[in-house]
């Protein structure tokens, strides 16, 4: 295993910067759409969105757990390992998913009536996630694959994939929502069936992809593994604090735009319009914090655990020039980018406020993620946990006390995820500088 210099951090991290940034534009697309069809549509796909991706976090939980044991192996140059964890974790996910699938059309209208406040937004919300549902099937199966590229450290096909996918989300959006072709305009629901298509379509790539490039025989692909206990425990060990700790990310994420929605169809419309611009910058920190997961685990297997201090600094380095170029970007031009999203005038001028308070947190995000998503690729997914859970704790006091008790408005609303990444950000350094984690055995 060679050392992790820029140019190979670089090698590594740059298709899935891409790759995440055709993601966000993907999800900036649903958003440009449906802030032409009307503002419930737009408020509604808010949060439906983060309905989906709560539930999909359990399977993407799983596959986390499963690219740091695929990357420990790859370290330790067992490839022919690899593969068991790959159908394992498949396996897992393709269960998993028809049981999310089956729990939404069963439960989703009681539980929307419970949380969300406007009869017409919670109609419009269940009509959106009833159809999108069905891409946990899809996305489950295809968050494998991509561990699997950054346990190997060969992320290049995941660029390619995220392309097509945007290209694919792109012509079937503007098909179902706006109709043509025979096609009726769908709204909403053509937003939810356009993403459900283009997932489908990203998974045969990649398995084309794994059938014709991938060494099948080095990495073990030519023997099916249907079920090993044993692998299972393994890899539900790690992957279950991993779940917890996605749970409650995205558990506080969902209950923010819950009590934002109590400010009002605007005020929703307008967060929503804010969660795909900071996903942005957000892009960066994000991929590199799933590069530096694997990267860790594989100079652990590699027996270079002395090397992690300097490859973690390394990242966050490399990363920090263009995060903060794309920051001050944002800065100085927010009617520009908001304008994107909706022509409305009024919409525009009251999203400038929160607009800056949204970017306040993420001063701090880059390298907060980056160490604590160190601490995954060591194994230690359990301490991992408590550094989530108090700084979710905090992050939860700071909605009840800016957003909900003194109701200072929805700028402040925005900065209280400053408090969640201080959290993050001192611990984790904190915990990788101790070094307690050394020597791990997945």
């Amino acid at each position: 295993m060679q050392t992790y210099d820029y140019k190979k951090i670089f090698k590594i991290s740059y298709p899935l910067i891409l790759g995440m940034l055709v993601q966000v534009l993907v999800g900036m697309t649903d958003t440009v759409f449906l802030g032409r069809v009307g503002e419930v549509e737009l408020a509604a796909s808010a949060l439906g969105g983060v309905i989906y991706l709560f539930v999909f976090m359990l399977s993407q939980s799983f596959a986390v757990g499963a690219q740091i044991i695929m990357a420990r192996r790859n370290g330790e140059k067992n490839y022919i390992k690899i593969a068991h964890v790959f159908y394992q974790t498949n396996n897992f996910i393709l269960v998993l998913s028809l049981l999310s699938i089956a729990f939404f059309y069963l439960f989703s209208y009681d539980i929307l009536k419970l949380i969300v406040n406007d009869n017409v937004v919670r109609i419009a919300v269940l009509a959106y996630l009833l159809p999108r549902c069905w891409g946990l099937i899809f996305s489950g199966v295809t968050t494998v694959f991509k561990s699997f590229f950054v346990a190997i450290n060969n992320t290049k096909y995941i660029f390619t994939a995220s392309f097509i996918m945007l290209i694919t989300n792109f012509i079937f959006d503007y098909w179902f929502i706006f109709g043509g072709l025979g096609i009726k305009p769908l709204g909403l629901e053509g937003a939810a069936i356009a993403s459900v298509l283009a997932e489908v379509i990203t998974f045969i790539y990649f398995m084309i992809i794994l059938m014709i490039k991938i060494g099948v025989n080095k990495y073990g692909f030519h023997k099916f593994l249907l079920w090993k206990q044993s692998l299972f425990n393994n890899i539900f060990r790690l992957s279950i604090w991993i779940m917890f700790q996605n749970f409650l990310n995205w558990g506080t994420w969902l209950y923010f735009f819950i009590e934002i929605e109590k400010l009002g169809t605007k005020a929703l419309a307008i967060s929503n319009i804010l969660r795909s611009i900071s996903s942005v910058p957000f892009v960066i920190a994000s991929a590199l914090s799933v590069v530096i997961s694997s990267m860790v685990s594989n100079l652990i297997g590699a027996g270079k655990d002395r090397e992690v201090l300097s490859t973690i600094f390394r990242t966050i380095k490399f990363g920090a020039v263009p995060y903060y170029i794309c920051f001050l970007l944002m800065c100085f031009f927010p009617k520009l980018i908001i304008g994107i999203y909706t022509n409305d005038i009024d919409i525009i001028e009251q999203a400038i406020p929160p607009f800056y308070a949204m970017l306040i947190p993420y001063i701090f995000a880059l390298p907060a993620l980056i160490y604590f998503y160190a601490i995954f690729g060591t194994g230690k997914t359990k301490i991992a946990l408590l550094i989530e859970t108090i700084s979710s704790i905090v992050y939860v006091i700071a909605i009840r006390l800016i957003v909900v008790k003194f109701d200072m408005g929805l700028a402040w609303s925005w900065t209280t995820e400053f408090y969640y990444y201080i959290i993050i950000l001192f611990i984790s350094y904190w915990y990788i500088k101790r070094k307690k984690w050394c020597c791990e055995i997945i």
